[in-house]
């Protein structure tokens, strides 16, 4: 028998999370940018890195059960078959929402088992607000989304459990239910949940699906829901609520916070816009979903989003494609995996999960503001491909793009190039890991000074051969100077003709690349 040390007991008694959403304190303001000690997510990954390796001293597989001869198991394979054909013995396998809830009955079953009409289903109506918290983001940059009000904040009067179907599945007292509405397809969309990571966990579970309808002869928007309940008694506590006007889509989820290990709710959403000749106007879409698994799909040109916030502890988050003004995505413990292109601000946040994604960032050179990217995550991988656009017509006064990535314990691999419609443009950015390697590529259109920094292994420069031009100025030529060149630290100047005497920060470009124990790369491509 394994015993855990102290240490690791009191680890697993007191888990690292116990709130239902990881939030991030701010930095503080008298915290220097170069200081050694950990910031906040990285000691929630170190955390978790421990607790994991501890459980895993104090997990052993359970040894197997020898039969004591092949006759007694063929007895208990006939006694088995027996009772399964006389009596009935269920086997209730609890899996994820979208693999457990079957197709439903057909609606004859429904018209021949609907519930007594008590005035329990139709519509009750609740006057509590949805749960909306306040956004905030531990990134360097907020991009200052603003929180999307309740529909109790505007005045609404949401109509709850107004289903189109009820009925207890044979065999059992699961309840499941179904309705479909016809929404606006424009202005504001919010969809909310109440449950919490931790005290929800493993009892409710979620899939919500937002894209366009296949089929064009539909030109309504619709969404829809299913629900699974283990029992008719929390079904009764459970509410489905919709506030619906001709500018808002408001759906709010609420559970019973008195549910047992032995129960569950499941939920089914999709949104479907669709294909229609007149695109869809999203003033803003915005989730609240903790434990579901959230996935946009690809809108093509039938939707238009300006401010899309994605939010929920532990939800997968998957954007097939997604063009929008702003974009806000924040989870924990869940990948984040998505292709976006944002002419304003991008957010992605999560911890112990991996973010992978496909960015094009645009940037107006009318507008005062750069365009602000964030990509954040705290004990996994961060891949990222970023393609930057910014029609200027002269050489830019102001940083069109300022970009932050940050990891600890994982590789943080990034690579930066330019649209080939677009001129040079102006970036600052930082790429910053704690314990794994960073790796940051750019193309030859980059020019200014660089940093590259490591404590306890090497810091690595290079330039390769590719050719490009100075459109402002095209008889000059490309060089790169090192002015510190030792195996920690390595910084300089890239770009056309000779390095600026007097530094101008609005016109040049910054990059920033630093880890603490491992190699700290940067490649520029010409």
């Amino acid at each position: 028998m394994i015993l855990a040390d102290e240490d690791d007991a009191q680890r697993i008694k007191d888990p690292p999370v116990a709130s239902p959403t990881i939030r991030y304190p701010e930095r503080a303001a008298g915290r220097r940018p170069c200081s050694p000690l950990p910031d906040y997510e990285t000691s929630q990954a170190l955390t978790y890195n421990n607790l994991n390796d501890s459980l895993s001293t104090l997990r052993k597989p359970p040894q197997r059960r020898r039969f004591l001869s092949w006759r007694s198991t063929l007895v208990a394979l006939v006694v088995y078959i027996l009772l399964t054909l006389v009596i009935g013995i269920p086997i209730i396998v609890k899996v994820r929402a979208h693999l457990l809830i079957p197709p439903l009955p057909t609606l004859s079953f429904y018209e021949e088992n609907q519930p007594p009409d008590d005035g329990k289903y139709p519509s009750n109506s609740i006057t509590y607000a949805a749960p909306w918290p306040g956004k905030t983001s531990g990134s360097y940059y907020v991009p200052n989304i603003n929180n999307i009000s309740s529909p109790t904040q505007l005045g609404l009067d949401p109509v709850c459990n107004n289903w189109t179907v009820v009925a207890v599945l044979d065999g059992g007292p699961t309840v499941q239910a179904w309705t479909e509405n016809i929404v606006s397809s424009n202005g504001q969309f919010t969809l909310t949940l109440n449950a919490s990571y931790a005290r929800d966990f493993g009892v409710v579970f979620g899939d919500l699906y937002v894209g366009v309808n296949p089929d064009q002869s539909v030109q309504n928007t619709t969404l829809s829901i299913k629900m699974q309940i283990s029992n008719s008694s929390v079904f009764d506590q459970t509410f489905t609520c919709f506030s619906l006007t001709e500018n808002t889509t408001d759906l709010s989820l609420y559970v019973p916070n008195n549910l047992s290990p032995s129960d569950s709710i499941l939920y089914n959403i999709t949104l479907l816009f669709p294909q229609s000749q007149v695109p869809s106007q999203v003033n803003s879409f915005g989730t609240f979903l903790p434990l579901f698994d959230q996935h946009l799909g690809s809108f093509s040109n039938f939707v238009t989003f300006e401010k899309v916030s994605l939010e929920g502890p532990t939800s997968k988050m998957t954007i097939d494609s997604l063009s929008a003004r702003q974009v806000f995505i924040e989870t924990s413990m869940q990948p984040i995996v998505g292709n976006f292109y944002v002419s304003d601000s991008l957010v992605l946040s999560t911890i112990l999960a991996p973010v992978e994604a496909n960015i094009t960032l645009y940037n107006d050179p009318d507008s005062n503001l750069p365009t602000f990217l964030a990509i954040d995550t705290g004990n996994s991988n961060l891949t990222s491909m970023l393609t930057l656009s910014a029609p200027n017509e002269v050489q830019p006064q102001r940083p069109n793009f300022i970009a932050s990535m940050r990891t600890f314990y994982g590789t943080l691999n990034s690579t930066i190039v330019h649209d080939p419609s677009s001129p040079p443009t102006s970036i600052k950015v930082h790429a910053e890991n704690g314990v794994g390697p960073s790796s940051l590529t750019l193309d030859d259109k980059f020019q200014g000074i660089f940093q590259v920094t490591t404590k306890q292994a090497r810091a690595l420069v290079a330039k390769g051969n590719a050719q490009s031009m100075d459109p402002w100025a095209p008889d000059l030529q490309r060089d790169m100077v090192t002015a510190i060149n030792s195996t920690a630290r390595m910084e300089g100047w890239i770009g056309w003709g000779d390095q600026p005497q007097y530094w101008d920060l609005s016109q040049q470009g910054e990059v920033v690349v630093d880890t603490s124990l491992a190699d700290a790369s940067l490649y520029f491509l010409g």
